[in-house]
């Protein structure tokens, strides 16, 4: 097997997608890193300021990871939707939210404009997005998705989704559909409560899973959406005790089972409002059926993390056969949208690399690609 000679830890890092403050890596990340106790980043406002600051960040982290005993590339992502939810700098381009999108109802567009999105993610060493949003926007009063949607028609957003899917991964950075099963029903905001959902298991198929289902086209770029990312709302008639993305019965069940999926599933931010504890949260969400925990904040949270599923593997809690095709799972995604990681120790690299993001980060053919969204948004 692959994995046999990895510890527990080691194992137990590669599901952890951490969040960290600054601008700068904290030498104690970096080191963390280097143990095998982080295989993932993810990056919000807090962390840009610039492309080059960001390219020299990205720089950094792989370069720590190099230098690990299983050294791998870091999957490093964002959530850069465009609109109100935009986590990078102004030197990038800018693209209006899906709502606009949606308005014109041109799936070319969108998916150029997610291609030039990829472009400048990728050239700042950014290899994951966490996007599109494709929940159905049905209850208007749904303010957390609100204009993030690109509508509340099956026959809108799952076309509209594919393209920037298809966008994004034709320029190298993973795609994550988004959240699993749908929360565009709920009015309370996963940030601050936990949602309940009353939705049948028939109206989900119906309507709300018709996005994902087309997420999952084989003839994407990159054989499909990477990702999948989960929500925490709990869906009474399904599974009334568990939020969906601790839930076998949603990711295991009807995700992995019924839909069929064999890509990344991704936890929403375990540090939201709507999860009691994270770290058992994050135990909880493998066991589901998912591979990689999102605990964007708190250095102490994902240590406590890695202790308890590192526990559970050593315990055999977590069953070896299922921990090992996770594990698959994340080192195929790393092998697809990641550079090899001797890449990182050649000699100027940063330097190059540095070189190309100038001539196209905020380029006059992406900035002028964003007026023409903008323009056409406007007379829709």
């Amino acid at each position: 097997m692959p994995f046999r000679d990895w510890t527990p830890e080691e194992k137990a890092g590669a599901h952890i997608m951490a969040g960290f403050p600054g601008t700068v890596a904290p030498p104690s990340l970096l080191k963390r890193i280097q143990e095998g106790r982080v295989g993932g980043i993810i990056l919000f406002t807090r962390n840009i300021e610039s492309a080059e600051q960001t390219l020299e960040l990205t720089h950094s982290l792989q370069l720590a990871a190099s230098s690990s005993r299983h050294p791998a590339p870091l999957l490093i992502g964002i959530d850069q939707e465009g609109g109100r939810v935009s986590r990078i700098s102004d030197d990038f381009t800018r693209f209006p939210a899906a709502g606009l999108f949606g308005r014109i109802g041109d799936t070319s567009l969108a998916r150029e404009a997610a291609r030039a999105t990829g472009a400048e993610l990728r050239a700042a060493g950014v290899n994951m997005d966490f996007a599109p949003v494709v929940d159905l926007l049905t209850n208007p009063e749904c303010t957390v998705i609100g204009d993030r949607a690109y509508g509340n028609e099956t026959s809108l957003v799952a076309p509209m989704g594919a393209a920037v899917i298809g966008g994004l991964q034709s320029e190298g950075v993973a795609a994550s559909a988004k959240h699993f099963p749908g929360i565009g029903e709920m009015a309370p905001d996963p940030h601050e409560t936990l949602p309940f959902c009353d939705l049948s298991l028939e109206t989900l198929r119906e309507r709300e899973l018709v996005p994902f289902r087309a997420a999952f086209d084989p003839n994407l770029p990159g054989g499909g959406v990477a990702s999948i990312l989960v929500a925490h709302a709990v869906y009474t008639q399904i599974d009334p005790d568990r939020p969906a993305s601790v839930s076998p019965r949603i990711v295991g069940g009807l995700l992995r089972e019924e839909l069929g999926y064999a890509g990344l599933v991704v936890t929403d931010d375990l540090e939201m409002g709507a999860v009691e504890d994270s770290a058992e949260a994050s135990l909880a969400s493998l066991l589901a059926g998912s591979d990689i925990a999102l605990i964007c904040h708190s250095e102490e949270k994902q240590e406590r993390a890695l202790g308890l599923i590192a526990a559970a593997i050593r315990s055999g809690q977590i069953e070896p056969g299922a921990e090992d095709k996770s594990l698959a799972r994340i080192s195929e995604a790393k092998g697809r949208y990641g550079e090899p990681f001797e890449r990182y120790r050649e000699k100027d690299r940063l330097g190059r690399l540095l070189m190309e993001m100038k001539s196209l980060v905020g380029c006059k053919a992406h900035r002028a690609l964003a007026e023409e969204i903008k323009r056409r948004g406007d007379v829709s």
